[in-house]
């Protein structure tokens, strides 16, 4: 079996010979991606843009760049032509369908999705796909993008721009719908593709919860033990963490705002602000504009891995406070790590979640709901111990390793039938 993987989040040129830099997140993901395909008697191919590292802020895919040999990792790498406006797609498209027919010349399996930007990546390849007859893997990974995608074009002030946009999304919306329809199989990282798509989802159609957890970083018992006993011990405060991108849909200013009410109300809470991004001046801002200064530390990015972990550590409680649908990936790396979680309600987590019993459930949007969970938090910490052995539990049995390792099956099975 020959693999494709089409993406639309890039590559970087690299000094190095034969090589290329990627967002470390993304490398761990196509790495357990390879593995499970080579497990399955296949062989990844993948198929992203290449583009310079001037623009690595915006679309890495993670908060840090590694410079790696694609065969080293256990794929191929054939490049596509990157846009990101519509002048840009116009321009290139020619030249991208002519890749993406040479990339799929001797490929059985042609996996793709709904990223991209204005235009979707996936309405590039899965019409190519269909008449070079290859089998079609449809993909929502995360999320999905149709509420991002509404708020983008309500926040158009050019009247013309935001019907063409609004226009341009119903077109999308229809698109994946026939996708889902069509496609040979359509995997799902969260609940909420399934919820939007019901008249259409089918029989071909697999939800897997999205997980970047491997077995070495889940917490051993002995460790689990010692955070049990920190979260108890009435005499310190908690430490609260929102990591992450720091940018308007991941609304790190809820936090903020929802700490000061909490601790006004008495609750003896800290918080740790990490990642990078356009919002975050403000952030910092609004912390002195609300005299948290001594009680919120600004730490800005930390690589992936064990920098991170190790920031973690010095923590508490994870605080998830996405606005869009999606399955934030440190609602399970958090279970894995011992941080009980804290949550607004998402349907890309709330079914997982609840049935696990693995978090702290919040209203979506509702700051004043959140700083009343930051009470209840401090108040009970017994509580907060279930979350925590609860959680583990769930991250056990939801690893990246073993999503993949089924995905590839059915792939594998699709392409011998």
């Amino acid at each position: 079996m020959r693999y494709l993987l089409v993406n639309h989040v890039p590559f970087f040129k690299s000094d190095k010979p034969g090589h290329v830099r990627m967002g470390d997140m993304w490398l761990e993901d196509l790495r357990a991606q390879a593995r499970a395909i080579a497990g399955a008697g296949g062989q990844l191919i993948v198929s992203v843009p290449l583009t310079d590292v001037s623009d690595a802020a915006e679309a890495s895919g993670s908060f840090n760049l590694v410079d790696v040999r694609p065969e080293d990792q256990g794929f191929t790498y054939r490049p596509i032509v990157r846009y990101v406006s519509m002048k840009q797609y116009l321009l290139r498209v020619r030249q991208l369908r002519a890749q993406l027919r040479d990339a799929m010349r001797d490929v059985d399996v042609v996996q793709m999705g709904y990223g991209g930007y204005p235009v979707g990546l996936g309405q590039v390849v899965f019409p190519l796909a269909t008449k070079l007859g290859k089998k079609r893997i449809w993909i929502f990974d995360g999320g999905e993008p149709f509420v991002r995608l509404a708020q983008q074009a309500d926040q158009m002030r050019n009247p013309a721009k935001r019907f063409i946009r609004r226009w341009m999304n119903r077109r999308f919306l229809e698109f994946c719908r026939n996708a889902i329809r069509t496609a040979d199989l359509t995997f799902a990282h969260s609940d909420a593709p399934r919820q939007r798509f019901a008249d259409v989802w089918n029989g071909k159609c697999y939800q897997f919860n999205r997980s970047f957890v491997t077995d070495d970083i889940i917490l051993s018992d002995e460790d689990a033990r010692a955070v049990e006993a920190r979260l108890l011990d009435r005499a310190r405060p908690l430490r609260l963490v929102a990591a992450g991108r720091q940018v308007r849909i991941k609304a790190t200013d809820h936090v903020i705002r929802a700490l000061a009410a909490a601790r006004q109300r008495g609750a003896r809470l800290e918080l740790d602000i990490l990642g990078d991004g356009d919002e975050l001046p403000a952030y910092v801002a609004l912390i002195k504009e609300l005299d948290l200064e001594p009680h919120v530390r600004v730490r800005g990015a930390v690589p992936y891995g064990e920098q991170l972990f190790n920031a973690w550590r010095e923590c508490d409680v994870m605080v998830v406070t996405n606005l869009v649908q999606e399955l934030s990936r440190n609602i399970l790396l958090a279970g894995a790590r011992g941080l009980p979680l804290i949550t607004y309600a998402n349907p890309g987590s709330d079914a997982m979640l609840t049935a696990a019993d693995a978090g702290w459930i919040v209203p979506n949007g509702n700051v004043d709901a959140l700083a009343e969970a930051f009470v209840q938090t401090d108040a009970n910490r017994p509580r907060l111990v279930e979350l925590l052995h609860n959680a583990r539990r769930l991250a056990q049995t939801t690893t990246l390793d073993e999503t993949h390792r089924r995905r590839a099956e059915l792939a594998a099975a699709l392409v011998k039938r």
